[in-house]
């Protein structure tokens, strides 16, 4: 890890060790059932197993909603009771019992202590917030009374997430609040009935603490629908992958361009400063920008020498056709553009709406740059690849007339410095 995230790691490490340290000793367990909170703590190391990935690296389970509802019932102190050791035996299992020749010790201790620590620092935090606007136990009789409850949770998730998107920002060297604002942004709706469902056991607690068992089930039905949620995800990913694989077995150079492409994109969308947002859907654009050639017929798609004029309106077609396809996917929604506009061209002269300048999106520019450079330098049927030389020379003709200047002067000092290097 680099220098900065070290330092955000052990300083989580430190906060999560003197929050346990100082709130633990202030509960006084003869207030509770202890039998329910032990039932409580195996509930939530179960939840904690069966968690459901929804962002890279992060992933959420029902035990949420039981950290939060102690926190209402009993504060802080509570809370660490319950959390500490559910999260604890979970990350242990999860993390260090698997440990086989190919997995670091090292590495899956700091993954356990992180990861603890950072839920209980989350935890602690709510539960000041939950103090500080007059929270309390029930009974709620006004409607006040649930509004800290809500606030604390989404203090919670908040919190959690900050710990999750900070740890990545400063390992991997992206904007803090890029991760935050797409981590926040993609999480599910039902995420947020785990906040419904914490006030809810608190109040069946207080009827009789046995009826806690009774939102169980709601529990379960939260985690079935949110994971299923995430595999129709995950399904509809894969079943993509599988076309892809598809075009790849009818037409080879297709695929390697697209991936060539879309490295290239990457590196040109760097050179110009892309915001990451933007940048990362750019670059899927790029990788999948040529889908739409699988409804070109093979006559035309693979065949050696120059199409007729006939044969280059039905291949024209094809960005048109990615574009639609890709529509249908919620995953590339933000690409479709990109690629239904690939091969707009500065002048106007391009298809398929002949549109000009800056009226082709930024993202169709930059991908149009990289695509005519990979097929300068690339063997085709019809002719061989040209030299480095001679592609930057024709590429050079193309600026200000066919392409975005902008981009290619920024594809070009790419070129010029990994020659140099």
């Amino acid at each position: 890890m680099p220098l900065k995230a070290k330092v955000f790691f052990w300083l989580t490490i430190i906060s999560g060790a003197f929050v346990s340290y100082w709130y633990l000793p202030a509960l006084n367990y003869s207030d509770y059932n202890l039998i329910i909170i032990g039932l409580l703590v195996l509930f939530a190391f179960f939840s904690e197993i069966y968690e459901i990935e929804i962002l890279p690296q992060h992933g959420i389970s029902v035990s949420t909603a039981i950290y939060m509802s102690v926190v209402y019932l009993g504060g802080v102190p509570l809370a660490m009771a319950v959390t500490l050791p559910a999260l604890l035996f979970s990350e242990v299992f999860q993390r260090l019992l698997p440990i086989n020749g190919k997995t670091s010790l090292k590495l899956s201790l700091e993954r356990v202590f992180f990861n603890t620590s950072q839920a209980i620092v989350s935890i602690a935090i709510a539960g000041l917030v939950f103090k500080s606007v007059g929270g309390h136990a029930p009974p709620f009789e006004v409607a006040y009374d649930y509004l800290p409850p809500v606030l604390a949770f989404l203090a919670f998730m908040f919190v959690n997430i900050s710990f999750v998107s900070g740890i990545i920002s400063l390992s991997e060297g992206e904007s803090f609040f890029y991760q935050l604002r797409i981590n926040l942004r993609d999480l599910p709706v039902q995420y947020l009935s785990l906040s419904i469902i914490s006030i809810l056991i608190v109040i069946t607690y207080k009827t009789s603490p046995w009826n806690v068992f009774l939102v169980t089930i709601l529990l379960v039905l939260a985690n079935t629908s949110v994971n299923s949620y995430f595999q129709l995800r995950k399904q509809a990913r894969r079943t993509f992958e599988k076309v892809l694989d598809l075009l790849e077995k009818r037409d080879p150079y297709t695929h390697k361009h697209s991936e060539s492409v879309g490295e290239l994109t990457r590196k040109i969308a760097e050179e110009l400063k892309i915001y990451p947002e933007q940048k990362k859907n750019i670059v899927s654009a790029a990788r999948v920008h040529d889908i739409g050639k699988l409804g070109i017929p093979d006559s035309i798609l693979l065949k050696e020498g120059e199409l007729t004029e006939d044969e280059w309106e039905v291949m024209e077609e094809h960005p048109v056709l990615g574009a639609d396809i890709l529509s249908e996917l919620k995953i590339y929604k933000n690409s479709v553009d990109v690629v239904r506009y690939e091969h707009e061209r500065w002048d106007g002269s391009g298809y398929p709406e002949g549109l000009e300048g800056k009226e082709i999106p930024l993202g169709s520019r930059i991908v149009a740059v990289a695509d005519v450079w990979n097929a300068l330098r690339t063997k085709r049927p019809y002719r061989g690849p040209m030299s480095e030389d001679e592609a930057k020379e024709v590429i050079k003709e193309m600026s200000g007339e066919k392409l975005d200047p902008q981009v290619v002067d920024a594809l070009l000092k790419i070129i010029e410095s990994e020659t140099e290097e």
